[in-house]
């Protein structure tokens, strides 16, 4: 069974199993008014500010104006369970130290899209298996139907959702794409476009760090399960590498398909290292 670290100021660190079941989170998530929530909550930990004080700024004070207390419970509990779960201490090192910092504001947008993917087990198979589908298929618009379509079928097979109504999906497949757009990677208010998204070679750069950070065992980079979501064919993620390995990130190396990587810089460093080259 994998492990996976959780983060509480307040105690020490435990293993607890990282359990792969399909959840609604992508409802809770998708329904935070602004993203910003989320960004300044992971933040707030990742400076070490004590667990305690950020539920009495989230719940007593409301800092973030929402109504209802069940809604604040929700979005704490989703927040803290999507994006503060971590595979490593050297996961959460990278993303920590990326949270610290006072801008790289879109870098951040790209982390919370891989920290959800790495997290919860729907929102990876919706972006997988649909998303980067009808992106790499040339589409240029994505419909709420699609998602809708996959996860009836999901339902058909999964004993985990087999309980969902209709109405429960049709808001999963509605909040994921508003997520999405909130993240910069659809736009257009009815109708959802794909965005042209080329990464920036820091974004590359980061992504590899975060990926590697997870521990897992195979380290060809191109058989990394969440590499895909950079939104690059394979031949053009292969060549960016290789030509920002030359900026001295990381050294690489190559065994017949195989393509690995030997990071330079300490998880704790890349930022730092990162915000002073771009």
């Amino acid at each position: 069974m994998r492990l996976q670290w959780t983060h509480d100021n307040n105690k020490k660190h435990t293993d607890v199993p990282l359990i792969k079941m399909y959840s609604t989170n992508i409802n809770v998530i998708g329904s935070i008014p602004d993203i910003d929530m989320i960004i300044n909550n992971i933040s707030n930990y990742a400076h070490g500010e004590k667990g305690e004080n950020i539920k009495d700024n989230f719940f007593n004070q409301n800092i973030y104006n929402i109504r209802t207390h069940k809604s604040r419970s929700r979005f704490l509990r989703a927040i803290n369970g999507v994006f503060l779960q971590f595979r490593s201490r050297d996961h959460q090192t990278v993303v920590y130290s990326l949270f610290r910092h006072p801008n790289l504001s879109s870098l951040k947008h790209t982390a919370l899209f891989f920290q959800f993917a790495i997290n919860d087990k729907l929102f990876y198979e919706l972006s997988k298996n649909v998303f980067l589908g009808l992106y790499f298929a040339g589409r240029l618009s994505v419909d709420k139907s699609e998602f809708t379509s996959y996860i009836y079928d999901l339902r058909d097979k999964s004993t985990d959702i087999e309980n969902w109504s209709d109405s429960t999906i049709k808001i999963v497949a509605s909040k994921y794409l508003t997520l999405l757009k909130k993240l910069d990677l659809v736009k257009g208010r009815l109708k959802k476009e794909f965005r042209h998204i080329i990464p920036e070679d820091e974004t590359i750069v980061y992504v590899i760090y975060l990926v590697h950070s997870l521990g897992d065992e195979n380290c060809d980079i191109l058989k990394n399960p969440y590499i895909p979501f950079l939104m690059l064919s394979q031949q053009n993620l292969i060549e960016r590498i290789k030509k920002i390995a030359l900026s001295d990130f990381f050294n690489i190396s190559t065994l017949g398909y195989d393509l690995k990587i030997n990071l330079k810089y300490a998880y704790e460093e890349i930022i730092d290292v990162i915000a002073k080259r771009y």
